[in-house]
């Protein structure tokens, strides 16, 4: 299978952060919120 950097870089990245059973589970749990339409809006400060 091949796929470009970007997608493997963000495979790993992904792969990293879900290896801490106590992260996965808040970033899980984040999905799931705004899955549910619980999601807010903010501006980003530079």
């Amino acid at each position: 299978m091949i796929v470009s950097l970007d997608d493997y870089e963000s495979l790993k990245e992904t792969a990293y952060l879900l290896r801490n059973p106590a992260n996965a589970r808040r970033l899980l749990a984040s999905i799931e919120r705004l899955e549910r339409g619980e999601g807010s809006q903010r501006d980003l400060i530079e």
